[in-house]
């Protein structure tokens, strides 16, 4: 059994050849892009609720890009042994499919994340108005503590 994708190559078939390298590229820039669309959501979250973004985030970012190309250079692999049987690589398109899942759902967590802290603001807020008598006795008493103190 001789794998597909050699014929193709001394046969000179190159319509086929370019078709899977399209297909790869496409597949490969979807990951990149999808990874690259998290990472913005991430640091947009991050800028409104005033977390401070440090290198260690930036290192999570790039650590997850070298293990979902890794993977997917892997699943390239596969392809190519499995093209015996399989004229395009279905293992690349369905770990691709897969990495672009999990980052969506990471997306949407950060902006599920973000309303609920925007939520969370508010409930705070409401609750300080509900007792804005008791916090102004207690300005109070904090404010005659500190003029006895002076004199």
């Amino acid at each position: 059994m001789q794998p597909l994708f050699i014929p193709y190559l001394i046969n000179h078939d190159w319509n086929h050849f370019k078709a899977v390298l399209i297909v790869l590229v496409v597949l490969y820039a979807g990951v990149f892009l999808s990874v690259l669309i998290d990472f913005f959501f991430g640091v947009r979250r991050a800028k409104r609720m005033n977390i401070v973004r440090t290198s260690s985030g930036y290192r999570r970012t790039i650590s997850k890009l070298t293990n979902y190309f890794g993977l997917m250079l892997m699943l390239s692999i596969a392809d190519i042994v499995a093209s015996v049987i399989f004229k395009m690589p279905y293992f690349t398109v369905a770990g691709a499919i897969g990495i672009v899942l999990v980052e969506a759902k990471s997306v949407f967590e950060n902006l599920k994340q973000q309303e609920k802290s925007i939520a969370e603001v508010q409930s705070v807020l409401l609750k300080i108005l509900e007792n804005k008598d008791e916090i102004q006795n207690i300005l109070a008493l904090l404010n005659a503590d500190k003029k006895e103190d002076k004199q």
